[in-house]
């Protein structure tokens, strides 16, 4: 289908490019929320989602954005202190979300467009603990930086009782994520980044520890508490109506990531990422994550000594392709390209070869 500046193709890091038949899936008829056909395509979404997540613990959905369920890590992970890891904005978020639940909550921050180390973990856990929990972006939406946090069970096994949060919004399904090896306690990511679904669910995977210390947590509110959820998944149900019409499209997209394979699908995303990066380079621009940092889904790039990338993004996005620029204080001076969800190497050098033209035209009329 040709796309217009009304309805341009998405290459912004989410929401991002639906595949036809899963939106079609979204037009099946409305069932009752408590009929035999949910409770199948519930179980069925649960019972996937573990497998795509490497995840045995208990596999929770919410009708809602990934901001809900960043709040239930809070509400149920967390009795009193928790311990921030902010490199970007959505990390920002889930600082000042604990905070706004009453939590005596503590923010490290890192200069944006860095990481951090497990050794960085442990000194902040050193310097700040004890806490109930750690949260980190896995995947920084704002600034394009991917966090080790395959590296950080061993810092934690010497911090007993030290909960493990990870957003995996804009990683999931696009890069490796393997929440029971890794040591995460609780792994939350809504699905219209990597999984490529309209947004509108929100998905977490619960340990056995995560699960005990909402037991614990008083006060936790009603609709965000994970032992009501884990209440609701004894029959397959949710506590609340839940949006049939998105676990139709997400059982099927299950299917198709699956049916691709998931290491295809990780190298997929990280080919996408490594052709960015070169071409971005190529064009004087420069990457705003450090090297050992990058995003294999979504590439942050400074201007460097690149052309003005700015009436650039507003040509393409009158050709039919809309890219992000920079996220809060980054605006104009980064734009970022979601190479996510179904995007390939051919549709992205597509983006790419139209860019290479605007960069062409702009410069003509300097």
């Amino acid at each position: 289908m040709e796309r217009t500046s009304a309805q341009p193709k998405l290459f912004i890091p989410g929401p991002t490019e639906v595949a036809p038949e899963v939106l079609a899936q979204m037009a099946n008829p409305a069932i009752g929320h408590r009929a035999p056909e949910c409770a199948r395509l519930w179980k069925n979404a649960r019972q996937s989602l573990g497998r795509l997540m490497q995840a045995t613990g208990e596999i929770c959905l919410l009708t809602a954005p990934a901001s809900a369920m960043m709040e239930a890590a809070i509400r149920n992970g967390v009795r009193e202190r928790s311990l921030h890891l902010v490199c970007g904005a959505f990390s920002k978020r889930w600082f000042e979300i604990a905070r706004s639940c009453g939590k005596d909550a503590v923010s490290v921050e890192t200069e944006w467009g860095q990481g951090f180390s497990a050794e960085e973990l442990r000194a902040a856990l050193e310097e700040y603990g004890p806490v109930d929990a750690v949260t980190v972006v896995h995947n920084e939406t704002s600034t394009g930086v991917l966090n080790p946090v395959q590296d950080y069970r061993a810092v934690l096994q010497d911090f007993p009782g030290t909960l493990l949060l990870v957003d995996t919004v804009s990683s999931m399904a696009g890069a490796p994520v393997h929440v029971d090896e890794w040591g995460i306690d609780i792994c939350l990511f809504g699905v219209q980044k990597c999984l490529a679904l309209p947004a509108g669910i929100a998905i977490a995977s619960l340990s056995d520890a995560a699960l005990a210390r909402s037991a614990e947590v008083e006060h936790k509110g009603w609709f965000l508490d994970f032992l009501r959820l884990q209440k609701g998944n004894e029959k397959e149900q949710s506590p609340t109506t839940p949006s049939t019409a998105h676990l139709y499209a997400l059982n099927l997209q299950l299917e198709r990531i699956f049916a691709e394979g998931l290491e295809a699908r990780w190298l997929r995303h990280a080919n996408m990422a490594a052709r960015t990066q070169e071409w971005a380079e190529g064009h004087g621009f420069e990457l705003f994550p450090a090297e050992n940092f990058r995003s294999p889904t979504v590439s942050c790039i400074a201007r460097g000594s690149g052309p003005d990338f700015v009436p650039i993004l507003d040509a393409l996005k009158e050709k039919g392709f809309l890219m992000s620029n920079g996220y809060g204080a980054l605006k104009g001076k980064t734009f970022r390209i979601g190479h996510m969800g179904e995007h390939t190497l051919e549709s992205l050098n597509d983006l790419l070869d139209h860019f290479d033209v605007a960069i062409k035209n702009e410069s003509s009329l300097r």
